[in-house]
């Protein structure tokens, strides 16, 4: 038996598709909801009764009760060894309609061919399909004190273009333009060769995340730091490396796009290593100059559904900073935040007390990170907006001078995080850490603001704290870092002159 996700996998790569068989993923969701879609649906509908459908369904069961209701509640539907769910199925004059949940706010005509397998699976039971709508939330509902499940979804019968204008035609009449036969799909499913599942690199391993295979289809892969693959930004390093270019300060010139970080990546390699552009660096680093820098980092979760007064969908709550003080003779102070529930306001005025309003902040890629956190909680807490915007009047970015190709040192490996520039700056790392990444501490937060019996609040609050501590340290190491650079008497060896 198959399911729609197992046609897509296969569309994508035949391989992703073998090894996801058989294999059961701890799947932890980016996005938290506490909130079960299903309940909401039946509360924005006014559904009174319905068939609700289970998992493990026999999915023949479901035409025993097409008489019996008007709507349906995740229906299981099988064709062709193609089984499909559905969020919503409603009987309507000579026919039914569909509604899809689309996870996002703006339904784009994308993945047809995902909708489209569901109203082949339909079709060939049957029934007869009037309309589509796409079930989405609304992106300027402000949730009050309770939630308004009228104005949290919206319910259209059309896809949206790029322009956020609705498309001419239907989300039927598209997904219908969109649909084919997919018996020959799943005949080339049951016959997978052996062939077919050898592990080939394509746009499909990186897209628009590094698929969670990547590593097992290439676990010997292993790139040198200095070599022509780490290329940023590059159309055609995999062209040159086929070509029989290395290196990086090899590259074929013609074939660059010529940006300021690549000419950094290769001057690194020419120069034996390190570059650095002295005289910008040197001028970026003396507006930082002062008594004190503060060194801050922020941990959030993001809901899918507004869980708090004054928040949207998609919204974010901030749990947890850390922030780091580099006094000018050079002492450390350090501070930290770990909240649960709605910890907002809690978490505005320990920051606002913990930084020194004299001081100048630091962030990594802040104007991503922790410069809209600080905006959004302005917003969300007018009181405090004006000693925020101070905040971030005085807030520097951390990733300006890698960014903007200051400074490279092939040991990056093409890489501009934190955690690859430690392993430059010092043998410090995360590796033995018990939390080692961003979203580990999330799922590690939400275990703690579940208040579940089985999670040692002490253990994990502890190890939250050593992780966002040492995201902040990592901040300071860094920034003293590159004011060596800029101390050291100048040379032609690893620097432009």
């Amino acid at each position: 038996m198959y399911h729609v996700s197992d046609i897509k996998k296969f569309n994508k790569c035949k391989r992703l598709y073998y090894l996801s068989l058989n294999r059961k993923e701890d799947y932890q969701p980016f996005l938290r909801n506490d909130e079960t879609l299903s309940d909401l649906l039946i509360k924005r509908f006014d559904i009174k009764d319905h068939y609700q459908g289970q998992k493990g369904d026999d999915p023949a069961r479901v035409f025993e009760y097409l008489e019996q209701y008007e709507w349906f509640i995740k229906p299981r539907f099988e064709y062709a060894n193609l089984r499909i769910k559905l969020p919503l199925l409603r009987k309507v004059k000579d026919g039914f309609a569909i509604y899809f949940f689309f996870l996002g706010l703006y339904p784009q005509s994308i993945d047809l061919n995902y909708y489209s397998a569901h109203l082949w699976v339909i079709e060939k039971l049957g029934l007869k399909i009037k309309d589509v709508y796409f079930i989405y939330l609304n992106s300027e509902y402000e949730r009050g004190a309770d939630l308004d499940v009228q104005k949290l979804f919206i319910v259209d019968d059309h896809l949206l273009k790029k322009d956020k204008e609705r498309s001419e035609l239907s989300a039927y009449e598209m997904i219908k333009a969109e649909s084919f036969d997919l018996k020959e799909t799943l005949l080339k499913m049951d016959t997978l060769k052996a062939e077919d599942i050898r592990p080939i690199k394509s746009h499909a391993c990186k897209g628009r995340g590094l698929c969670s295979y990547y590593g097992e289809c290439f676990k010997d892969e292993r790139y040198e730091d200095d070599s022509i693959l780490t290329l940023v930004s590059s159309r055609y390093k995999y062209l040159m490396y086929q070509k029989g270019i290395k290196t990086l300060k090899d590259v074929d010139t013609s074939l660059l796009e010529g940006t300021k970080v690549q000419y950094a990546q290769i001057m690194a390699d020419r120069l034996g290593g390190l570059f650095y552009d002295r005289y910008p660096l040197k001028r970026w680093l003396e507006d930082l100059k002062g008594e004190r820098i503060a060194f801050i980092d922020f941990e959030w979760e993001r809901y899918l559904i507004p869980p708090f007064s004054g928040l949207k969908p998609y919204d974010v709550v901030c749990f947890e900073y850390s922030v780091h003080i580099l006094n000018k003779d050079g002492s450390l102070i350090h501070h930290d935040f770990l909240g649960v529930k709605d910890c907002r306001e809690e978490f505005i005025r320990s920051l606002l007390k913990d930084i020194p309003k004299d001081a100048k902040v630091v962030a990594y890629n802040a104007k991503g990170a922790e410069i809209l956190r600080l905006k959004e909680l302005g917003e969300q807490f007018p009181q405090y907006k004006e000693e925020l915007a101070d905040v971030i009047s005085r807030t520097y970015d951390l990733a300006y001078p890698f960014v903007n190709g200051l400074v490279y040192d092939i040991k990056m490996a093409g890489n501009y995080s934190v955690k690859s520039l430690l392993k430059v700056v010092s043998s410090l790392s995360y590796d033995e850490m018990a939390i080692h990444n961003g979203m580990g501490a999330v799922y590690e937060w939400r275990d703690l603001d579940k208040d579940l019996e089985t999670v040692d609040t002490l253990k994990v609050s502890d190890e939250l704290r050593q992780y966002c501590a040492m995201d902040t340290y990592s901040l300071v190491l860094i920034y003293c870092w590159l004011k060596d650079l800029c101390d050291k008497p100048v040379s032609k060896g690893g620097t432009r002159l």
